[in-house]
């Protein structure tokens, strides 16, 4: 027995069980997609998780996440619960939970987050800020209460 265990390829499902696989009691994963190749400029808002293979040209305001693909280009803010980016963005962004820098990413903007993280090899400019309902919770012990003698 070896130390490290393959598991055997997944069965391949019959045409029947794909076409019946968005059939359940729970509700489908909505995302909007931007593809390579398309432009848009203005504001894009919603709820639905946002991928962006293409260019946007204006602020992003997603409620979800929001993924720049690494053919994505994004010259505006984005403000989401996740960001995500592996392409390029010029301009600030805003996560409500985190923001993720990939390796090959290249942001021009500052960051704005309770959680950050910024990949080996990504090209950043801007400035941190750490903030939110994360960074509050955290204490320091130098500022409890005095000690009584």
């Amino acid at each position: 027995m070896s130390i490290f265990r393959r598991d055997p390829p997944a069965p391949s499902r019959p045409a029947s069980a794909a076409a019946t696989e968005g059939v359940s009691s729970a509700p489908p994963a909505r995302r909007t997609q931007i593809a390579a190749g398309t432009k848009i400029k203005g504001e894009v808002t919603g709820s639905a998780e946002l991928l962006i293979d293409g260019e946007v040209e204006g602020t992003v305001k997603v409620e979800a996440t929001v993924v720049v693909g690494a053919g994505g280009v994004v010259r505006g803010p984005i403000t989401a619960q996740v960001v995500k980016v592996a392409g390029k963005v010029t301009g600030n962004l805003r996560g409500g939970d985190r923001v993720e820098v990939g390796p090959e990413a290249t942001l021009e903007g500052d960051i704005s987050a309770p959680r950050v993280v910024i990949a080996e090899g990504a090209f950043f400019k801007g400035k941190v800020e750490m903030q939110g309902e994360k960074s509050k919770a955290v204490r320091h012990p130098q500022a409890a209460e005095p000690k009584r003698d």
